[in-house]
């Protein structure tokens, strides 16, 4: 359910009319209610992913991946995605760009579905560890395939970085 601002609210941009807020059916044409109907209904299709399903996928579509992970890292989510990083960034520097998009299929397959513990260790240990820092051209062609979200994410975290070396500064 969509909460209605109230006055208190800060940062309030809808309009006002005679003191009285406008009805919600003339903030939401067809077209956009249409276009958050699709959004939700493809959510609820997809089943949340969990940290044990990431391996299941990385076994299933990139065994070659699946194979470079040691049994003292196995279950350790973290270590999972940091070799499947290892192997995307292989892929890189050796401008083998179809290899780098079956892995980015994947994962952003596994982003968008994720659980708070996959999504963060795939943030963490595959998105920023991977193009952090890294701005040679196969990088930069390969950031370039990122999805949006994966793109927004690793760009607001660049923009927090920036900002803590200016403070520190």
């Amino acid at each position: 359910m969509i909460p209605f601002p109230t006055r208190t609210l800060p940062h309030t941009d809808l309009p006002i009319a005679d003191s009285i807020m406008q009805p919600f059916e003339q903030l939401l044409d067809f077209k956009t209610f249409s276009s958050l109907r699709r959004m939700v209904t493809h959510q609820h299709s997809k089943p949340l992913l969990k940290r044990t399903d990431f391996m299941k996928q990385v076994t299933l579509y990139l065994p070659e991946v699946a194979a470079r992970i040691e049994e003292s890292d196995f279950g350790i989510v973290h270590l999972e995605v940091g070799a499947m990083r290892l192997a995307t960034r292989e892929a890189i520097i050796a401008r083998d760009f179809a290899t780098v998009r079956k892995h980015l299929f994947l994962i952003t397959d596994l982003f968008d579905r994720a659980d708070n513990e996959l999504y963060e260790a795939i943030r963490i240990s595959w998105l920023d560890a991977l193009f952090l820092e890294e701005y040679s051209s196969a990088f930069m062609e390969a950031r370039s395939m990122l999805s949006k979200p994966m793109e927004n994410v690793l760009r607001q975290t660049e923009l927090r970085l920036d900002k803590q070396h200016s403070e520190a500064k």
